[in-house]
């Protein structure tokens, strides 16, 4: 790759270094460095992913059988694919890179938006909103802000359960108003489709995330809101196959990856694997409700009701009918499965 003339790659040296650090995104944005190849190798595959670091995208990804037989020319031939992926993703971005360069206040203030929402509480996504705000104060135009914002309002819908439709209403504003923006930005059109869903507009989002899944079919993110749409067509099954994929390209995967895994366990009638993924999540708080229905299914009714007293410690206003009439499921035997687990554990 160092014979290349459109890419300057950095040397081995600093890359064991960067490999070997905690805050690997901290040093790759210190050192200016937009791309990363990342590889893994299981058993007989190598696993290949370049990633675009200021907005955390999967760009390109694939897969590569190694042979011992011929690995000589399988390596050549994993050199050669990799460069010309990586020339072909930098040349369609180019524009959006000089974009950043000529707004940095806007672009670190989206960072730290980013940044913030690395938490799924309250306090965090009000938060993150405000830097996205920030960022569109200096570029109204700017989509991944949009996009951002719209993020933040559907987040807040979701965790304050209060069923406001204002917030959904502005979310979708602010997704069609990125995608106006830049109609081949993923983000924008997952934002979209994740603001249609609560609004109970599943066929809608679910079109909305295929045409996101179209722009970025290794987009992580993307393939998450995906499943959980899924989950919420009343397509279990599909759901976890499709989350599965996400985690694969995102190992150390945000809370909200093993929250939507588990629901969709859940309606696969597979309680223990829901507690499992649920387990998996740094902050489980946000996921008491269904760890509550989860262990009542299996008859554990002493931690069904611990995690009720949690849900009910940070939402003392919660309401059993009101949170089922909100969260929309496209065939009721879903509605009905959640509320017996709920029920079960004292709701």
């Amino acid at each position: 790759m160092c014979a290349s003339k459109s890419v300057s790659v950095v040397a081995p040296y600093t890359s064991e270094r960067i490999r070997a650090s905690k805050d690997k995104a901290a040093i790759l944005a210190h050192h200016s460095v937009l791309y990363a190849l990342d590889t893994r190798r299981s058993d007989d595959r190598l696993f290949v992913q370049l990633i675009y670091m200021p907005t955390d995208e999967i760009v390109w990804a694939s897969r590569f059988q190694l042979d011992p037989l011929a690995i000589s020319h399988g390596k050549a031939s994993i050199s050669d694919a990799i460069q010309r992926a990586i020339i072909d993703r930098i040349n369609e971005r180019r524009s959006l890179v000089s974009s950043f360069d000529e707004r940095p206040a806007p672009y670190f203030a989206y960072l730290k938006g980013l940044q913030a929402l690395s938490s799924l509480n309250l306090p965090a996504v009000r938060k993150a909103r405000r830097y996205f705000k920030n960022a569109l104060d200096g570029e109204g135009g700017f989509a991944a802000a949009l996009a951002g914002v719209s993020r933040t309002l559907t987040m807040e819908w979701l965790l304050t359960a209060r069923n406001d439709p204002e917030l959904l209403h502005h979310a979708e504003r602010h997704a069609r108003a990125a995608i106006k923006e830049n109609c081949q930005l993923a983000g924008a059109f997952k934002e979209l489709g994740v603001s249609q869903l609560y609004m109970g507009k599943i066929d809608e989002s679910l079109h909305a995330l295929g045409e996101a899944e179209a722009i970025s079919p290794h987009y992580a993110d993307v393939l998450y809101s995906h499943a959980d749409t899924l989950v919420h067509a009343s397509d279990p099954r599909s759901a976890l196959a499709k989350i599965e994929s996400a985690i694969e390209l995102n190992p150390l995967s945000p809370d909200a990856y093993f929250w939507t895994a588990a629901g969709a366990s859940y309606f696969l009638g597979d309680y223990q694997q829901a507690l499992g993924y649920i387990g998996r999540m740094h902050d489980s708080n946000p996921a008491s409700r269904l760890a509550a229905a989860s262990w009542a299914m299996l008859g554990e009714s002493a931690k069904a009701r611990a995690c009720r007293v949690r849900v009910l410690k940070n939402n003392p206003d919660f309401d059993l009918e009101r949170w089922l009439k909100m969260i929309p499921h496209k065939e009721r035997w879903q509605t009905e499965l959640y509320r017996e687990g709920l029920v079960k554990a004292g709701f």
